[in-house]
């Protein structure tokens, strides 16, 4: 078993903005897959206002100097965790969301789309559980979708 370590930094929009587009971009549509249809996949730099990225706090991790996720989280929420596919298995994304787990306030909580399956796992894994569902409107797309509100008490 090979042991990887995640280096993991505040976000620095000079270097990294060009990064968490190309990982957004290809996360995404993974994350859409089975809860919403292509049309509602917008690419982040078209979205990131509306979706109030920079109102959260954004830190990167990096592995061998290359950025493979990103994680951001808002008082007690975490607001966007997204790993680059070709790193997917590789325990970046709870690196990410053990990294915030220890900066976030209590009760946790994230919102992730129904099918999410992979992100739904990951939170059940850290000892988050479905609070609520309901159905919304993705910004800028008027595709309506379902999410599950995830909380973590501890």
């Amino acid at each position: 078993m090979t042991i990887r370590m995640l280096s993991i930094r505040e976000y620095i929009h000079q270097l990294d903005w060009d990064n968490l587009c190309r990982i957004h971009d290809s996360a995404r549509l993974f994350e859409l897959d089975g809860s919403a249809p292509e049309k509602a996949f917008l690419p982040l730099a078209e979205c990131y206002k509306e979706e109030e990225l920079f109102d959260s706090s954004i830190f990167v991790g990096e592995q061998n100097g290359e950025i493979v996720g990103f994680v951001a989280f808002c008082d007690n929420s975490i607001t966007w965790l997204y790993v680059e596919p070709k790193f997917f298995r590789n325990g970046y994304g709870r690196m990410l969301l053990d990294f915030v787990l220890n900066r976030i306030s209590k009760p946790a909580s994230v919102t992730v789309l129904i099918n999410n399956f992979r992100a739904i796992a990951l939170y059940k894994s850290c000892g988050f559980k479905v609070h609520s569902e309901k159905k919304g409107i993705i910004p800028l797309t008027n595709v309506e979708v379902i999410s599950l509100k995830m909380v973590l008490s501890r």
